[in-house]
């Protein structure tokens, strides 16, 4: 049986590290993501990574999720409680002012496919 935490810290290491080829490979074209509480959705992972991408070199480029404080896993669904920190660059409404320390508490939760790849993003926080 896979190890679902495992995919999800494969998942967040890359995150961290800018490693963009390693992250859209652990993620299906048709990832179904949403920030509730930023209020953006998508149902692709092409417009997702222009998203990303972007914070990481224009917004908040050391941009990261700290270790987490707690993971859940059911099945192929993994909950990981942490906080997504960072330094904006610009003004980021519900972040940062530019200049200022971002510092969210995230409840994220992850759903996986039986080979391991995420189909399914939600972030609450």
């Amino acid at each position: 049986m896979l190890d679902f935490a495992m995919a999800a810290d494969r998942l967040v290491a890359a995150y961290n590290a800018k490693d963009f080829t390693a992250f859209r490979s652990l993620i299906a074209p048709n990832l179904d993501f949403a920030h509730f509480n930023r209020n953006f959705a998508f149902d692709r992972l092409d417009g997702l990574m222009q998203s990303i991408e972007q914070f990481a070199s224009t917004f908040v480029p050391d941009r990261r999720f700290e270790p987490p404080q707690r993971v859940t896993v059911a099945g192929n669904v993994v909950i990981r409680e942490s906080y997504y920190v960072g330094t904006a660059k610009v003004d980021l409404p519900g972040f940062a002012p530019s200049g200022g320390q971002v510092r969210l508490k995230f409840c994220t939760v992850f759903r996986f496919n039986d080979q391991g790849i995420l189909v399914e993003w939600k972030d609450y926080g």
